[in-house]
C-alpha cells in the first residue's frame, strides 16, 4: 500500500525531527553548558515556553507514531471490509496531522519570535539583565559588533541565535511533513488506490485526463502493470534530471556573477568581471554598499540551492539506473510469463487430445 509506505516514511522523519527538536530546546536552558542561569531565571521569556520540548516535540511524536503505525497492510477492516478499514485508518492519520501541524507552528513561531527580541543578558552599558536589541527588530542578527554589549552568560548571542534558528528550521520541516500527509491520507482514505510506485499522483492526474478503460482493463495484468509503472518512472525521473540540471546551471551562474549591488559607480553587477574570483576576496565585499551585507547572502542562499539541485540531480539519474537496470535485466514477472505461456499452451492441447 504505497500511502501507508509514504506515512510511515513521513513518521520515521517527524520522529527524528522531534528528538532533535527537545534536545535544541533543553540546551537553551544551559548556555555554555551551565544550569545556574536557568535556576536564577536568567533566561529568555521564549526559552521557557517549551517550544521545542512541548511543541516541535511531543505534539510532533504524536502523529509520527501514528504515521508509522500506518504501514503494517493487515487491517481487519470495518463491517468486513477490508478496504474501508484501511481506509478509516488513512483518514484517521490526517488528524493526527493536524496536531503535528498545530505543534511544529507553535515551535515556528516562538522561534521567530526568539530571534527577533533577541537575548535576555547582562550588558556592560546598563549594568542590568534586560533585552538589549529587542528595538532593533531582528537587525541586530546582521549587527555582528553589537553582540558585545551582552557580557554574561559568554556567547549568550550566539548560542540563542543558533539554536532558535535550529528549531525553526526543524519546525519549518515538520510543518511541511505534516501537511504532506494530509494530502496523503485524503489520498489514500477517499480513493483507497493501491498502486506502488512513488509517482502515483501524476499517474493518477494522467489515468483521469485519458479515461480510458482499456488501458484500466490492461493494467489488471501484473506483467503490463508493472511495465508501464517502470515506463512512466523513467519519464518523471527524467524530467528531474531535466528541471534539477537546469536549476543547478543557473545557481552556478548566480554565483560565478556576483550580486547586483549599488557601489561607489552605482547599481551593477560589479563582480561579473572575476569570474568567480571574488568568492575568496573578502575584502571587496565591501565594494557592495546596498543591500547590506547582500554578497553574503547572495552567496549562502545560491550555494544552499545548488547543493539542493546537485541532491535532486544524483537521486533522479539513480532513479532512472535502477528502473533502467530492472526493465532489462528482467526482474519483472513478465518475461517469465512469456516462458510459461508455451508449455500452458502444451497442456491443454493434451487435455483436448484425451477428450
Amino acid at each position: 500500500m504505497c500511502f501507508g509506505r509514504c506515512a510511515r516514511c513521513i513518521g520515521c522523519k517527524l520522529l527524528i525531527l522531534a528528538v532533535l527538536c527537545i534536545v535544541a530546546n533543553i540546551l537553551l536552558y544551559f548556555p555554555n553548558g551551565e544550569t545556574r542561569f536557568a535556576s536564577e531565571h536568567h533566561l529568555s521569556k521564549y526559552v521557557e515556553c517549551l517550544h521545542g520540548i512541548l511543541g516541535g516535540g511531543l505534539l510532533v511524536l504524536i502523529p509520527a507514531a501514528v504515521f508509522i503505525g500506518l504501514h503494517d497492510d493487515d487491517c481487519c477492516g470495518c463491517f468486513g471490509h477490508e478496504n474501508c478499514g484501511k481506509g478509516c485508518a488513512m483518514l484517521s492519520s490526517v488528524l493526527a496531522a493536524f496536531i503535528g501541524i498545530l505543534g511544529s507552528g507553535y515551535c515556528i513561531i516562538i522561534s521567530a519570535l526568539g530571534l527577533s527580541q533577541g537575548p535576555y543578558c547582562f550588558t556592560s552599558v546598563e549594568r542590568n539583565w534586560i533585552y538589549p536589541f529587542t528595538e532593533s527588530s531582528g537587525g541586530y542578527l546582521l549587527e555582528y559588533n553589537e553582540w558585545s554589549r551582552c557580557q554574561e552568560p559568554q556567547n549568550i548571542v550566539q548560542w540563542n541565535v543558533t539554536l532558535f534558528s535550529i528549531l525553526l528550521v526543524l519546525g519549518g520541516i515538520e510543518f511541511i511533513l505534516c501537511s504532506i500527509q494530509i494530502v496523503n491520507g485524503i489520498l489514500g482514505g477517499v480513493c483507497r488506490l493501491c498502486c506502488g510506485n512513488d509517482e502515483i499522483l501524476l499517474l493518477a492526474v494522467i489515468l483521469i485526463a485519458l479515461e480510458c478503460n482499456a488501458f484500466y482493463r490492461c493494467c489488471q495484468s501484473e506483467s503490463c502493470n508493472k511495465t508501464y509503472r517502470s515506463f512512466i518512472s523513467v519519464v518523471l525521473a527524467m524530467l528531474g534530471v531535466a528541471f534539477s540540471g537546469y536549476s543547478c546551471i543557473i545557481f552556478t551562474l548566480g554565483l560565478i556573477q556576483g550580486p547586483f549591488c549599488n557601489s561607489s559607480s552605482g547599481w551593477d553587477y560589479i563582480f561579473k568581471d572575476t569570474a568567480g574570483g571574488y568568492l575568496t576576496d573578502y575584502s571587496a565585499w565591501s565594494q557592495c554598499t546596498e543591500p547590506a551585507n547582500v554578497v553574503e547572502w547572495t552567496i549562502i542562499l545560491l550555494s544552499i540551492l545548488m547543493t539542493l539541485s546537485g541532491l535532486q540531480l544524483i537521486i533522479c539519474f539513480l532513479k532512472v539506473a535502477a528502473e533502467l537496470k530492472r526493465t532489462l535485466c528482467g526482474t519483472y514477472s513478465v518475461f517469465i510469463q512469456k516462458r510459461n505461456r508455451p508449455q500452458a499452451t502444451a497442456q491443454e492441447e493434451d487435455s483436448c487430445k484425451e477428450y
